[in-house]
């Protein structure tokens, strides 16, 4: 396919592995002979190979970058003619971090131009076949150019390798699929911005859907033209899917985690199985204490209970699906018709046609079975994945049930735990009664618990017992120690256990708080004493409130409904007082904060704060202000107290200097032109980023340089003449120069200069300069078209006119005065004028090529009519136009050129009569002298063959001179009419 040569012709190749620093890490036989044989050199591991090539090392250093850098690289060497030419293929290998750590390298002779093609192409294809990525290469005009036999048999389902070369996607996928690739490509190639590492989907020819990351990457050649695309997409498949089964994963132990009840956290771990994995229908089953039977658990969804619709939700060993699962202990799997799933019917969604049970071993133990139902018929059972999963559910679940936890908060709870029975007895207390009471458990055990009652509260004690219910909402009572002292304990009660007839109590010793209690009941006393005292302060805290200069409120802490404004508020504001009482503060707040102060409110509820606002006055106006905020309690309400302070002005200054350096920055930092400062030397001290679009180098680069070691020695001079001007002026502007950038290129640069030395923010000279080499250049070339303009304008006799479509405006040469007769203020600029000045008989034919220029998109038409002179004459003119059109093919201007043929045309018509009358002496030459001579003819013959039988010569010798007269007479006009007309 690639090469006419026999493959078994070839020689063996040498191969090389080098690594990042270019060192030989492994060779072949073919490449140790290759280097002492062509090379002269004794090859070893470590060798830096591009040194074994000798004054072409730097080539082979040059491809080996381009190479680890990702690309396919091949490097021509040659040496004596005796020796030949080589060819070095170079090859990035990916390491399993996905970098380029190592290269393939392999060396072949090149006997002929063809078979270094061919041996390329087949490399490359091997190459490309052997890598497990997706890959295809892609002209502009989206036809297949090359791809590898993953893409070929996965993707077009095809072995043959040109099958598909030089089609588009449309030719072998669907239209809608192949126009969807075909633009996403064309964006790429239009653009020139490649696609990295984008997530995809891929569906093969057998249908199996893989997750890829696709790159597309433009081709472009020497000029930089985007000539194709390549695209690899890289199988993620199988990251993609552990990373699913890590997210299912970390759903279900977490479900786990957040529901206390193992049927919610089963609810949970089955809804997730079903909405990640695809199914519809999802039952939890665990074993019965005794082992004999299954007991369902849980089913999801909770509105699609099954129950009833089978028979059942017990089973025992190899009963149902779930028994099925429990006889094997494996995976199993039932689909269509299989009696199991009869009656299996989810509302709104249809019958149940495959199911699958998952067993949840822990241990070699089963501790749950799941089931999951879809309504496809032919629904994908990832049997691998739900195994993998089952294992992780089978340590979260057994994690649940584990006995350790509850004891461990049995024994370790700083709470009362104890279960009590109806007969009197306590039947388990947990070790924090011994640490309480000083009773041994075997002591409170062995004793009707109502011994350990203080006396005052047996009939409470009593009463909750015959109810089966507390009495109270706080079910609170003292409880004896060993030691004779008792403590209050609060008791709450679980649900009742009828059939052991036990109920769970907690308690919890309430002593101090009880204690706490008490003291705070002579606290209140004293408060009272001292709240009088606070009214009076009040009354004077009120007076200072409503004279104080500043804007005040009081807010209810909890709605922030005003309370109370002083006078300033209301100034400020501009709302009355009733207005203020009717409003909370949040009336006042400036759209899109309430997030933020309500954070600051809520999270300093009792404290002070301090926070910035925007306020809305009743004008409209907007007011920033800081408020300090205190609570306090205002008439028996609790309530905050805030003293407001107007920062309008100072936001608004720090505003607008934040503008003003923004401003600034983009200026100085973001800026196309270029700020420096240098000493009084001319010495670089600061050079903005723009630097390295001007010069070419970085900031750093150029500070500590010399601003007149860039200039062209031929403006030199006259830079520093304007130099010199800084001693008397604080600001000049320097004309035009040259500067060498650091690519050695010439860039005309326009700079303005101002002294800033004695400026201590500044400190130096400081210069904005900009590069102005493309509008030199576009000048220069303008200058020189006006220049050829004028010239052609003046040396032509032909008018030369600009029409503007869109202005109606025409613009003419000076030859229009001297070929029409008008004065050049005389001619119009319209349109409409020159139209006027057509001949009528002409004009409607101009217009229609006018039309069909403008309908067919014409660029260059040429035409012919009579125009008008201002002596009232007609001349002859050609027309050659030229139209030109912007980017979206619009006509904008027509160029015309009107020469004068007027001279020419009559000529024309001259030769056109002066034909006609040739023409007409050509016939009468043809057929009036034909006739006489022919009698001629015929008398002559007579006589001279049958002169001696003929008895009427002189008849015949007098009509041959008639005859003779005649066609002497025709002669004679015949000259006398070619003398008039020639």
């Amino acid at each position: 396919m690639y090469s006419k040569t026999d493959t078994s012709q070839r020689k063996v190749q040498a191969f090389f592995r080098l690594g990042r620093s270019f060192k030989v890490l492994a060779f072949n036989s073919a490449a140790q002979s290759f280097c002492e044989k062509i090379l002269k050199k004794c090859l070893h591991e470590d060798a830096y190979f591009p040194s074994l090539f000798g004054n072409q090392s730097r080539k082979v250093e040059d491809k080996l970058d381009k190479a680890f850098g990702g690309s396919l690289e091949i490097c021509h060497i040659s040496f004596s003619s005796d020796l030949g030419s080589y060819q070095i293929f170079l090859s990035p290998v990916l390491d399993e971090n996905d970098q380029f750590s190592s290269l393939s390298v392999s060396i072949k002779k090149l006997e002929s131009q063809e078979d270094s093609l061919n041996g390329e192409k087949l490399m490359l294809q091997k190459i490309i076949d052997n890598i497990p990525d997706y890959i295809f290469v892609k002209d502009r005009e989206h036809r297949s150019v090359l791809f590898n036999k993953k893409f070929s048999e996965n993707i077009l389902n095809k072995n043959q390798e040109n099958i598909y070369k030089g089609q588009t996607p449309l030719d072998y996928f669907e239209e809608e699929k192949g126009k969807k690739i075909i633009a996403d490509n064309e964006e790429v190639m239009r653009t020139g911005n490649p696609v990295i590492n984008r997530s995809d989907v891929v569906i093969t020819t057998s249908g199996k859907e893989e997750r890829v990351l696709l790159t597309k990457v433009p081709l472009k050649n020497e000029e930089n033209t985007v000539t194709g695309l390549i695209g690899i997409a890289r199988d993620v498949t199988t990251a993609y899917n552990q990373e699913k089964k890590k997210a299912l994963v970390f759903q279900i132990m977490k479900g786990f985690g957040d529901f206390e009840e193992l049927k919610e956290s089963m609810i949970h771990t089955l809804k997730q199985l079903c909405t990640r994995l695809g199914f519809d229908y999802g039952e939890a089953y665990k074993m019965s204490m005794d082992g004999n039977n299954l007991i369902r658990t849980a089913f999801w969804p909770e509105d699609q209970d099954l129950f009833g619709k089978e028979r059942g939700s017990t089973y025992q060993v190899g009963e149902g699906l779930p028994g099925a699962v429990w006889e094997s202990k494996n995976i199993q799997f039932i689909r269509g018709s299989n009696p199991l799933l009869n009656n299996m019917v989810l509302e709104g969604k249809g019958k149940i046609e495959s199911a699958v049970g998952i067993p949840v071993i822990f241990q070699d133990r089963i501790v749950a079975i799941l089931c999951l139902g879809s309504v496809k018929k032919d629904k994908e059972i990832e049997v691998d994945f739900l195994q993998e999963i089952s294992i992780q559910i089978a340590s979260v679940i057994e994690g649940k049930r584990s006995q350790d936890q509850l004891s461990n908060f049995f024994n370790y709870s700083l709470n009362l735990i104890a279960v009590v029975g109806l007969d009197g007895f306590v039947k388990v207390v947990n070790p924090s009664f011994e640490y309480k009471f000083g009773y041994s458990s075997d002591e409170i055990l062995s004793r009707p618990f109502v011994d350990f009652v203080h006396p005052a509260d047996l009939e409470k004690v009593y009463q909750a017992m015959n109810d089966l219910a507390v009495p109270d909402e706080k079910f609170e009572i003292r409880c004896r120690k060993k030691d004779g002292t008792y403590l209050w304990i609060s008791w709450r009660f679980s649900r009742f256990f009828k059939d052991e007839n036990i109920v769970y109590v907690f308690g919890t010793d309430i002593t101090p708080l009880k204690e706490a209690n008490a003291q705070l009941a002579v606290q209140i006393e004293e408060k009272n004493n001292i709240q009088t005292k606070l009214q009076l302060s009040e009354e004077k805290y009120k007076s200072l409130f409503n004279i104080n200069p500043m804007p005040m409120w009081v807010l209810d802490r909890e709605h922030l409904r005003f309370l109370s404004v002083n006078q300033a508020a209301i100034d400020l504001y501009g709302f009355s007082r009733e207005e203020f009482l009717n409003m909370t503060v949040e009336d006042l707040w400036a759209p899109k904060q309430e997030k933020r102060i309500k954070k600051v409110v809520n999270d300093n509820k009792n404290d002070f704060f301090n926070v910035k606002v925007k306020h809305i006055t009743k004008d409209g106006r907007f007011l920033y202000v800081s408020v300090k905020s205190n609570p306090l309690i205002y008439d028996g309400i609790k309530a905050r107290v805030s003293l407001v302070n107007d920062i309008t002005a100072m936001v608004k200054a720090e505003e607008k200097l934040r503008h003003s350096e923004k401003r600034f920055k983009s200026l100085v930092q973001e800026g196309s032109d270029l700020i420096s400062i240098m000493d009084c030397n001319y010495n670089y001290i600061y050079n903005s980023p723009a630097s390295k679009c001007v010069f070419g180098m970085d900031p750093g680069q150029m500070n500590a340089t010399n601003f007149l070691d860039y200039i062209h020695k031929r403006d030199l001079p006259k830079v520093n003449e304007y130099l010199a001007g800084l001693k008397t002026h604080k600001r000049i502007q320097l004309p035009p120069y040259r500067i060498k950038n650091a690519n050695d290129q010439w860039r005309w640069i326009e700079t303005i200069i101002t002294n800033l030395k004695n400026d201590d923010a500044v400190g130096g000279i400081v210069m904005n300069s900009r590069d102005i080499t493309e509008f030199v250049k576009q000048k220069s070339q303008l200058l020189e078209s006006v220049q050829r303009y004028e010239v052609v304008s003046k040396a032509t006799s032909d008018i030369i006119t600009d029409y503007d479509i869109e202005k109606d405006e025409v613009t003419v040469n000076k030859a229009a005065t001297k070929m029409l007769g008008y004065a050049i203020d005389e001619i119009g600029k319209t349109g409409a004028w020159w139209d006027d000045k057509i001949h009528p008989e002409d004009l409607e034919g101009v217009k229609e090529l006018a039309r069909r220029m403008r309908r067919h998109k014409i660029r260059n038409l040429t035409t012919e009519y009579r125009m008008r002179c201002k002596d009232g004459s007609y001349k002859y003119i050609l027309d050659r136009s030229y139209v030109i059109t912007d980017d979206e093919e619009n006509p904008k201007r027509i160029i015309g050129s009107l020469q004068d043929i007027t001279e020419r045309k009559k000529h024309l018509l001259a030769i056109e009569e002066h034909n006609r009358k040739l023409k007409e002496i050509a016939w009468t030459q043809s057929h009036v002298v034909r006739a006489p001579l022919a009698k001629v003819l015929g008398l002559v013959d007579l006589l001279l063959n049958y002169k001696n039988d003929l008895d009427n010569v002189d008849e015949l010798l007098q009509n041959i001179l008639n005859s003779a007269y005649e066609l002497d007479k025709i002669i004679k006009q015949i000259a006398t009419k070619t003398e008039e007309h020639l």
